[in-house]
């Protein structure tokens, strides 16, 4: 169970009993996906996911913040990379943050050519100095003596064998690793048709889109930290504005068919291990 002492004070009141929701898949909504393997599997779920309905516009992304990211047990804005206590509706010291970023994507100096730029499934309210430290570096495990550590979010020198070629990268909190690897493996998936500008953890190709290291990386933070109950009530809402999911909150052994260990074995969403979503 993921659980935080920063967080206590707000969960107390939930009981650690209370089971997980199981997703509100709508049926036949993953029937491509039915024996597909390895690269094949990852442009089903392409098809899938690619094609859906923007959010209205950037500017009114804490409307829809509103619902996906506050604290159910009060209005506190959950803020993945501080522990700055802030309550909505103001958005006072937050910015709209791409978890994955945007100058990976640009073209011709414009980033809203695509429906990534307002894609709910990697847009989250972050706390300001902490969005601007990240910059647009890319995940990863930092070295001793980070340049920037809030006690959520680390931007520092990368480990041995990761960061790419970059000069820092940036490791979030361990309860949220889980988070960050799975809103990369959608991005990678749904928009594995652009053209990076960023080849720090991708590759030219649709796929496996991601580089080797990155591979790695992100499988070790899906699996250390698993879908939670958090992500399961966001990504239900984030259906209901873009009329698409994240499929790999609903099927978390999906990582595994593409970049995992199962790849070339034929998935099957019907007897696929649907995630037990854990709750802080």
């Amino acid at each position: 169970m993921r659980f935080s002492l920063r967080f206590f004070s707000l969960a107390a009141s939930v009981s650690m009993a209370i089971p997980a929701m199981i997703a509100e898949i709508p049926a036949g909504y993953y029937s491509r996906l039915e024996g597909k393997s390895g690269a094949a599997l990852k442009t089903a779920v392409f098809d899938v996911i690619n094609p859906h309905t923007p959010v209205s516009s950037y500017s009114n992304l804490p409307r829809y913040f509103e619902r996906t990211d506050v604290y159910p047990e009060s209005k506190q804005w959950w803020d993945m990379y501080s522990n700055v206590q802030r309550f909505a509706p103001s958005f006072s010291g937050l910015n709209r943050e791409h978890a994955f970023p945007k100058s990976w994507w640009k073209l011709d100096g414009s980033v809203e050519y695509t429906p990534a730029y307002v894609d709910l499934n990697h847009l989250y309210p972050a706390d300001g100095p902490a969005n601007q430290a990240k910059s647009n570096y890319p995940l990863g495990v930092t070295a001793a003596n980070p340049k920037f550590d809030n006690g959520v979010s680390k931007i520092g020198y990368p480990v041995s064998g990761q960061g790419g070629g970059a000069q820092y990268v940036y490791e979030p909190a361990d309860e949220y690793k889980g988070d960050f690897a799975r809103a990369y493996f959608y991005m990678v998936t749904c928009y594995q048709n652009l053209t990076w500008n960023s080849t720090w953890m991708l590759q030219q190709n649709e796929y496996p889109t991601l580089n080797s290291w990155a591979v790695e990386l992100l499988l070790k933070w899906h699996r250390e930290d698993p879908v939670s109950q958090k992500e399961v009530d966001r990504n239900e809402i984030v259906y209901e504005y873009q009329n698409n999911r994240n499929p790999y909150i609903d099927f978390p052994d999906l990582a595994e068919y593409i970049w995992g260990t199962k790849v070339g074995e034929s998935f099957s969403p019907g007897t696929s291990d649907i995630r037990q979503a854990t709750r802080y």
